[in-house]
């Protein structure tokens, strides 16, 4: 999870936003967006989703609008503020802190008085992103039809049933997912309305968006009757389901359609734990390597967050598990033996491997899986936090 700091610089002077953006970009724990107003701007936080973690605000003759922008967003949408603006100014001084500014400083900035006003935020994001939250565990297939839809689906039961964790499964692929298949629950209003109206939803709300099973999963998934693909699906949207399901539950888990971009990027980039899930053969084995490679280099997972999962795993397999572990060194690697009946008949009958085949090989090593996943806390933020997209947005 990035610990970064996530900066908005905003205002109407282009000389003074680009010395502060050269400045602060020096710091290797600040990320950087500027907006410069144009015209009638004067709202430095509209369209604005996330949140940054701090605003930075170059107050303009125009400061009164400026100030008012900020002044009529509740304190839950005004992030901490610091307005660079006129010396001796004091009406400017007393209509910023009305608005909510912890600092005022006067341009030229002095680099250490900004170093201080960000060091305080550094501290408190630290201290927030110790505390207890949701754990999030993506799942993916390295190649198509590797098996992470059961996977999935069974480590969500195991969580809930085995481990007496409060967890949700969803299902991330909006046009194909079948994850309500394995547990013979049918969508009703399903995950593309809840993103629809995700601004809207609180606690309470949310529980009318999933399926309940009678081991306590909750699932939440598209409904036969949504027409969208991955790529359409906002990424900011998903953001926000996130953190509304990281305050109501232990687990999130998140079965990932094959495709990395967006809000599939987004949630593997923000994942504890991921899952690249593959068979023993030299298409899967490359594949694995390429998006083991697009998880460290793009996303920047760490190698201790990925686990690869050798679905149907067979000892007489030409491609071993030596060769695996060759080519994808110093990541943790499992193996689940092929059970393909049981397997079948637990999807066919709408019924999870720990209720129809409890005492199976490949039941014993998905709770093995489940419990080494259960360790530890999570680092999914609750609403009181604010991680963001920014800093994909601008590797993308």
């Amino acid at each position: 999870m990035r610990s970064r700091l996530e900066l908005l610089l905003a205002g109407r002077s282009r000389e003074v936003l680009a010395t502060l953006e050269a400045s602060l970009k020096a710091r290797g724990d600040i990320s950087v967006r500027t907006r410069l107003f144009i015209n009638g701007d004067h709202d430095s936080l509209q369209g604005i989703y996330p949140l940054p973690d701090a605003l930075v605000l170059v107050a303009s003759d125009n400061w009164r609008a400026e100030m008012a922008a900020l002044s009529e967003r509740s304190p839950s949408e005004r992030p901490p503020l610091l307005i660079v603006g006129e010396q001796g100014n004091a009406d400017l001084v007393r209509v910023a802190m009305r608005a909510g500014a912890r600092d005022f400083l006067s341009p030229p900035v002095n680099d250490d008085d900004m170093a201080e006003f960000l060091n305080d935020l550094l501290r408190a994001k630290r201290v927030e992103s110790s505390q207890k939250a949701a754990r999030l565990t993506a799942v993916i297939n390295a190649k198509g039809g590797s098996g992470a839809s059961m996977i999935a689906a069974n480590l969500a039961h195991v969580l809930a049933k085995a481990l007496d964790r409060q967890t949700v499964l969803m299902d991330m692929d909006v046009q194909f997912g079948a994850l309500p298949l394995y547990f013979n629950l049918t969508p009703r209003h399903g995950l593309v309305r809840a993103l629809e109206l995700v601004d809207s939803l609180d606690l309470l709300a949310l529980e009318g968006y999933v399926l309940k099973h009678q081991s306590g999963l909750d699932l939440l998934a598209s409904t036969p009757e949504d027409r969208m693909t991955i790529a359409e699906v906002p990424e900011s949207r998903v953001e926000m389901l996130l953190k509304l399901l990281g305050e109501a539950y232990d687990d999130v888990v998140v079965d990932l359609p094959r495709w990395v971009s967006g809000a599939t990027a987004m949630t593997l980039e923000h994942a504890d734990h991921v899952l690249v899930v593959m068979e023993q053969g030299v298409a899967h084995l490359r594949d694995a390597q390429q998006l083991v490679s697009i998880l460290g280099s793009e996303l920047h997972v760490d190698d201790a967050q990925v686990t690869i999962v050798v679905n149907r795993f067979s000892k007489s397999n030409p491609v071993s598990l030596k060769d695996i572990r060759e080519a994808l060194p110093n990541l943790h690697i499992v193996t689940l033996p092929n059970d393909f009946k049981r397997v079948t008949q637990s999807v066919n009958m709408g019924s999870p491997l720990l209720d129809s085949a409890s005492g199976a090989s490949i039941t014993r090593n998905l709770e093995k899986m489940a419990r080494s996943l259960s360790e530890g806390e999570g680092q999914l933020r609750t609403r009181g936090s604010r991680w963001s997209l920014l800093g994909w947005a601008q590797r993308a």
